[in-house]
């Protein structure tokens, strides 16, 4: 916990005091609905129990063992963010978390379930510092260096899928482990459906629920996991009608 996260909560309380105070002082035709609407919104979006049930529908397919229920031949990582070089002050790239942590689960199911060829799949522009980047931190945990394939040139989901199966067509390969987090499963699992290789899930980071006060307690992790429910589910839409998946 940072020394600000006391103070969401806090600010939030402060709004719904004011509110109470803006109802008792309106009168009928003039009540403060447009704030209360807001404000009702803001709360919802920072609970995490209401994280948790908008990523079910995302998340409910897949089994929660860290296990792959199925044989691969390979193991494919989809990357997040990696912050390009920017001398003088920061000489060399730096792994995002979401990178960081998929690339961890795959190192992972390499020592613990199968040790697979692992492709680590993303980069765009500036593939140099994506490729180097996965390649040394798979290392770095395990992976030995003729089992790393990077394919660093994709920008989306959709991208990984197409320059990916490509990779793995021409080692011969139609069945991989994808590592994603779960709630990017569906839309990542369908991407590579669609160029005909065959998908067993490997999930991680369910959003589940506790039921203990943290998740009935306004927080802005909550909001960051709803934005990125939102986000993938106009995503699986978007990558419907485009004919994507």
């Amino acid at each position: 916990m940072s020394y600000l996260e006391p103070v969401f909560p806090l600010l939030l309380l402060m709004s719904v005091a004011g509110l109470i105070g803006l109802w008792r002082n309106s009168v009928g035709g003039r009540r403060p609905w447009l704030l209360t609407i807001s404000i009702a919104g803001l709360i919802l979006l920072s609970l995490n129990a209401v994280a948790s049930v908008l990523s079910l529908p995302l998340e409910v397919w897949y089994d929660q063992n860290p296990i792959p229920s199925g044989a691969a031949e390979a193991i494919v990582v989809l990357a997040g963010a990696v912050a390009s070089p920017q001398p003088p002050h920061n000489p060399y790239p730096v792994v995002g978390r979401d990178t960081y942590v998929r690339i961890q689960h795959a190192a992972w199911l390499f020592k613990h379930w199968a040790p697979l060829p692992v492709l680590a799949s993303g980069g765009g522009q500036d593939s140099e510092s994506y490729s180097q980047t996965m390649q040394h931190l798979l290392e770095a945990e395990g992976v030995p260096p003729n089992l790393i394939w990077i394919e660093s040139h994709s920008r989306s989901t959709y991208e990984n899928a197409l320059f990916g199966a490509r990779l793995l067509q021409q080692h011969g390969i139609s069945r991989i482990a994808l590592v994603t987090d779960a709630t990017s499963m569906m839309r990542a699992a369908a991407s590579f459906r669609k160029q005909r290789i065959t998908v067993v899930p490997a999930p991680f980071q369910f959003d589940n629920l506790d039921l203990t006060f943290k998740d009935f307690f306004p927080t802005w992790e909550a909001i960051q996991a709803n934005g990125a429910t939102v986000h993938e589910m106009v995503g699986i839409l978007w990558y419907w009608l485009c004919g994507r998946i």
